[in-house]
């Protein structure tokens, strides 16, 4: 059995999530991919944000509406890094950074980020239903993206899971994905078989209980995000 990649979610290993401490312990984990959440502030520089909104001691603020020295000096209580920060940490430790893409405006100023670094080949792009991976694919062809399988879909499709499955692998396969990213909930060995046939890798998120993370790995999916690093890296190498 093949041990599938492992992404460290961002905040793994009980740290602050989109923080230099949680992609330096999700590299010692032993991760092969680090994830963070990537926004975009008013004058376009990328930060590492899940947030749409912050709250500050001037009261809750929409982070595009902010210039980074704005949202720096608004919320002191937690240091907000930048997006190359994140990318030359990856490069040094030879890693890969999945970037979970939280607005169509953070697009641009995340491109212009990796494009002045050089980092294109360090980098996975999720956070991406369908009509976000098709502008990403028609305006960013070389960059590799992930579909997101949203709530949405699966609501739409419940009954009939096996028209879920082939809808699911036709939006990654009309988008030009390189695989897709779906809520472990969402998941069964049915669509690992059909998307794996048809050269479509399944990630799984989050995935943090041990018994979960068996499963999985027994499934054969390709990439498994957890918080729990180190118990995945243990249990993944028992299933060499």
């Amino acid at each position: 059995m093949k041990r599938p990649l492992i992404t460290a979610h961002t905040g793994c290993m009980n740290t602050p999530p989109n923080s230099i401490e949680s992609i330096l312990e999700g590299i010692k984990a032993g991760a092969d991919i680090i994830e963070v959440d990537v926004r975009a502030t008013k004058d376009g520089v990328a930060v590492l944000l899940h947030d749409e909104k912050i709250v500050t001691p001037k009261g809750v603020r929409r982070v595009g509406d902010l210039s980074f020295k704005e949202l720096h000096d608004l919320d002191r209580s937690s240091r907000i890094f930048r997006l190359e920060e994140a990318l030359s940490i990856v490069k040094e430790h030879h890693r890969i950074i999945n970037l979970d893409v939280k607005e169509d405006s953070a697009i641009d100023p995340m491109i212009e980020t990796i494009e002045k670094y050089k980092m294109r080949d360090y980098v996975i792009i999720s956070g991406c239903e369908r009509e976000r991976a098709n502008y990403l694919k028609n305006h960013y062809r070389l960059y590799q993206v992930l579909l997101n399988v949203g709530i949405s879909l699966y609501e739409t499709y419940k009954e009939d899971y096996e028209s879920f499955i082939r809808k699911t692998c036709w939006e990654a396969i009309a988008a030009s994905c390189c695989g897709i990213n779906i809520n472990y909930q969402f998941c069964d060995e049915s669509l690992v078989s059909y998307a794996t046939i048809r050269c479509i890798p399944v990630w799984v998120w989050t995935i943090d209980e041990p018994d979960v993370m068996k499963k999985f790995l027994d499934m054969g999916v390709y990439s498994i995000t957890t918080n729990e690093v180190k118990i995945l890296v243990e249990l993944g190498n028992q299933a060499k």
